[in-house]
């Protein structure tokens, strides 16, 4: 993924800023590294913050191999994917937190259904409920097997599994040549020279989203380099405004997949009218 240098000049001329050039960019100056460094921390953090509807990923979780502070309220421990930036929901179950990039839910339905004294040991064993997690990607992919395996490409075998889940879970991730296989089609097997980001590829994300980006970024650059508080505020402001268009466009567009409420057909005895 490259950087948006349009986006990037706009928001340096929104705060009297010299817009960043072709040689600053060739010659990898200070500006650009700059410059560089806003960018993806603010593209980062954007992802983060709001469920970006062109950004919106489903993926099998693994059940986390790593130790985890268990409790009575958290049942299940999942992996979180790699290249979440923010979690959605969880399907079949609206109830979960995240902690340490773990995705900690609990099934009261199962709860009934074992008994209290193996309760302790249901995450080490095979009682484990499957769940799919709907999310805003941050658009992270895996380097090539050969940078995992510290440059020794002749020990690594043709596929290579990363998950942390324990002997016989699903891996969360198969690596074919460092690449996922539902975006391997569309990238080269190296990265390009010119890419700014090599590990970052460019989703669908929509217009209101690079709009956000763009005014966030300017008030940072008000803060960090003009120091022009009133004017960092006032940017920060229409970014803020921006962020809860969409909101209300992430909210309109999963309206339909809301459950109904049952209590009118469960409660009064009419769920089979």
């Amino acid at each position: 993924m490259n950087m948006n240098r349009e986006l990037i000049n706009r928001a340096l001329l929104a705060t009297g800023q010299t817009p960043l050039t072709a040689e600053d960019v060739k010659e990898k100056n200070s500006a650009y590294e700059l410059c560089k460094a806003f960018y993806l921390s603010t593209f980062l953090e954007a992802l983060s913050e709001v469920e970006w509807v062109g950004g919106r990923k489903r993926a099998k979780l693994v059940r986390t191999g790593r130790p985890v502070i268990r409790n009575d309220r958290y049942l299940f421990a999942y992996d979180m994917p790699f290249d979440c930036a923010k979690p959605i929901e969880l399907q079949n179950n609206e109830y979960f937190i995240v902690e340490d990039r773990l995705i900690l839910t609990d099934y009261p339905e199962l709860r009934t259904q074992i008994p209290v004294e193996r309760l302790p040991l249901i995450t080490e064993t095979a009682e484990v409920p499957d769940a799919e997690l709907l999310y805003v990607s941050n658009g992270k992919i895996l380097r090539q097997v050969s940078v995992i395996s510290a440059g020794k490409p002749d020990e690594v075998h043709e596929t290579e599994y990363l998950t942390s889940g324990p002997p016989g879970t699903e891996p969360d991730e198969t690596i074919y040549n460092g690449i996922p296989a539902d975006i391997r089609e569309e990238l080269p097997e190296d990265p390009l020279p010119e890419s700014d980001y090599p590990d970052h590829i460019a989703l669908g994300y929509e217009h209101k989203f690079y709009e956000y980006v763009e005014k966030k970024l300017a008030a940072k650059f008000a803060m960090k380099l003009s120091d022009q508080l009133q004017l960092h505020s006032q940017l920060l402001q229409e970014a803020l405004l921006v962020k809860r268009e969409a909101e209300d466009a992430s909210k309109s567009s999963r309206a339909a997949k809301i459950n109904k409420n049952p209590w009118w057909g469960d409660r009064l005895g009419l769920g089979e009218i």
